[in-house]
């Protein structure tokens, strides 16, 4: 896994109202399909000012949502001075994705080629697009934010008629882009 530091902290959520009377706690994770969230897993959890460091106890699912308890965290009154805090655990800690699957930060940086060639250039040849600054995944599809040589920012799908491979070796994207694209 590339782009990890040691220390590095990564935010996996939010913590929502209490649940319960026992110090348990719903979590809105902003990847829900995520598994980074586990009993054992040592917890960042930060407020403006306030940081606590904890681990989690134990971790359940009601209505597809987790519902967690942490260390040092008993009831209902202490569950809920949780509430709004951002969830951080350390980027070591990330759990290992399938092959093919890839974390945003660790691909966030790398350079983005257009393999047909669209544009000004002969058709054919790889073209460099620009480096991808974020992708955003608020949407039907995820999308490419691409930032061009020039500065601009250009909006590839991450479709399959589009992404064909992300290189982690030389830290690229291919893509394949359609005629007038980029015009």
């Amino acid at each position: 896994m590339k782009n990890r530091k040691a220390g590095e902290t990564v935010n996996i959520g939010r913590i929502g109202s209490s649940v319960g009377l026992r110090g348990e706690v719903r979590v809105n994770l902003y990847a829900p399909d995520s598994n980074n969230l586990k009993e054992g897993k040592v917890l960042l959890l930060k407020h403006a000012d306030k940081e606590i460091k904890t681990a989690c106890k134990s971790v359940r699912l009601q209505n597809n949502k987790p519902v967690i308890r942490v260390e040092g965290v008993e009831d209902r009154t202490a569950a809920e001075s949780l509430r709004d805090m951002e969830i951080f655990i350390y980027a070591e800690d990330l759990e290992e994705l399938p092959e093919g699957e890839h974390y945003v930060r660790d691909i966030i940086g790398y350079k983005v080629v257009d393999l047909a060639g669209t544009g000004s250039e002969a058709k054919g040849s790889p073209r460099l697009i620009g480096t991808l600054r974020d992708v955003i995944q608020n949407t039907a599809q995820s999308i490419l934010d691409v930032e061009t040589p020039e500065g601009k920012s250009v909006l590839i799908p991450a479709v399959d008629a589009f992404l064909k491979k992300i290189d982690d070796d030389h830290e690229t994207i291919e893509v394949e882009l359609i005629p007038g694209f980029l015009d």
